[in-house]
């Protein structure tokens, strides 16, 4: 009879080993493609902004100090909105015409940011909307998640 002692101590740190190792490589990639977590920020933003209500962002971009959105009405009642303000005290006052949005309606508004832009870094702007109702005023949409995009 052999006996093999030390055996299963054996094939316990061989298989420990082999996990060990396929964690390391797992954490080293994640580690070295560092635009894996900018690219999952960007799509964050534009999904939770697309969804958003009253008002979504559907679409944005920012080149040098403007920052541009595309804002649609997510609600089936008519919305003013009279002011924008994104991250650093930017606000744009909408006109009226400019403001007044239908159920579903998009429409085009461009904020003065005052950030910076360089072509090719990543901007962050978390964006308050006010805007009235028929029945209410002064109400506001404060945006948990910013948007996130690529300078233009």
């Amino acid at each position: 009879m052999v006996y093999s002692k030390g055996q299963g101590a054996t094939e316990y740190l061989v298989l420990l080993a082999v996990v060990l190792m396929i964690a390391l490589v797992s954490i080293a990639l994640l580690g070295f493609f560092p635009g894996l977590a900018g690219d999952a920020k960007v799509t964050q933003s534009a999904s939770y902004w697309k969804g958003a209500r009253p008002f979504g962002i559907t679409e944005y971009s920012q080149s040098t100090t403007l920052l541009n959105v595309l804002i649609q009405n997510n609600d089936p009642d008519q919305r003013v909105i009279t002011a924008i303000a994104a991250e650093g005290g930017c606000t744009v006052s909408p006109t009226a015409a400019q403001g007044t949005f239908n159920g579903g309606e998009k429409r085009n508004i461009t904020i003065a940011s005052c950030t910076t832009c360089t072509t090719g870094n990543t901007f962050e702007h978390y964006v308050n909307i006010t805007y009235n109702t028929n029945d209410l005023t002064g109400l506001k949409q404060i945006g948990t998640k910013p948007l996130v995009g690529k300078c233009a």
